[in-house]
C-alpha cells in the first residue's frame, strides 16, 4: 500500500498562479509522485517489488500513449498540408465534376451534360431553394452516351421563374418502373482551389465544387 505523504513534498510551495491545474496526472507529475513515495517509504516496510513494477509499468504506458498521441497529431498535420499542396497543383488543369446546380440568368440556364450507360427513358426534376419541385419534364427515350438539356426557366404552368440558383435531378426509368438517378456533369479549367472549414473546393466556370465531386482530371480539356 502507498503511504500517505504531504502534498508539499511533491509540489514545493510557491506562486500558485504559475501552476496549471489538471484533472489527470501527466508523465512528469506521475514520476514526481513515484520518487517522493520512494523517499518517504517506511524503512521497515520498503516498497514491494510487485507494487514498484506495477507503478513503473503505468509510467511506461503513460509515456507511450503520450508519445503516440503526439506522433499521430504530427502525422495528421503533415497529411493535411500534403493534401492541400496536391489540391493546389490542380489549378490550370481540366476537371470534370458531378453537378446538380442550375444557375438561371436572364430566363435561361447553361447547357447541362449527363452520360447514359445504356439507352434509357429519362425524367428531369428541377427544385427551388426550398426543395420544392417547380418543373418536371419527360425527356423521353435517349441513346447511350453523352446527352444534354437546357432549361427554359419556366415552371410546370409555363410561368417564367425569377433568376437564381436551382437544383435538379435526372432519373433513368428502369424496366420495372423504378427510378435510378443519373449524375450530370460540368467541366472546365480549374481556376482556383479554396480551403473552407477543413474542406477543399475547386472553382470551375465560376462555380465551386467539393473535391469529392471530381470525376476526372486531365492536363487539357
Amino acid at each position: 500500500m502507498m503511504n500517505w505523504i504531504q502534498i508539499n513534498n511533491i509540489y514545493p510551495t510557491g506562486n500558485n498562479q504559475d501552476r496549471k491545474v489538471t484533472k489527470d496526472l501527466d508523465k512528469e507529475a506521475f514520476l514526481q509522485l513515484l520518487i517522493t513515495q520512494l523517499k518517504n517509504q517506511d524503512p521497515l516496510e520498503p516498497l514491494k517489488d510487485k507494487e514498484f513494477i506495477a507503478q513503473m509499468t503505468q509510467l511506461s504506458t503513460l509515456e507511450q500513449i503520450t508519445n503516440m498521441s503526439e506522433s499521430v497529431q504530427k502525422f495528421v498535420e503533415a497529411s493535411t498540408y500534403l493534401y492541400q499542396a496536391q489540391a493546389a497543383s490542380m489549378v490550370g488543369k481540366y476537371a470534370v465534376v458531378k453537378s446538380n446546380v442550375l444557375e438561371l440568368k436572364n430566363g435561361t440556364s447553361d447547357t447541362q451534360i449527363f452520360k447514359l450507360e445504356s439507352p434509357s427513358h429519362v425524367i428531369l426534376k428541377i427544385y427551388d431553394e426550398s426543395g420544392k419541385v417547380v418543373r418536371e419534364e419527360d425527356l423521353g427515350k435517349l441513346d447511350a452516351g453523352l446527352q444534354s438539356f437546357v432549361w427554359d426557366g419556366r415552371n410546370n404552368e409555363g410561368v417564367s421563374l425569377p433568376d437564381g440558383t436551382y437544383t435538379f435531378s435526372l432519373y433513368a426509368v428502369n424496366p420495372d418502373g423504378t427510378l435510378e438517378e443519373v449524375s450530370a456533369m460540368d467541366g472546365g479549367k480549374v481556376d482556383a482551389v479554396q480551403f473552407r472549414d477543413g474542406k477543399i473546393f475547386v472553382s470551375i466556370n465560376g462555380n465551386l465544387y467539393p473535391m469529392s465531386s471530381i470525376i476526372e482530371i486531365s492536363e487539357e480539356g
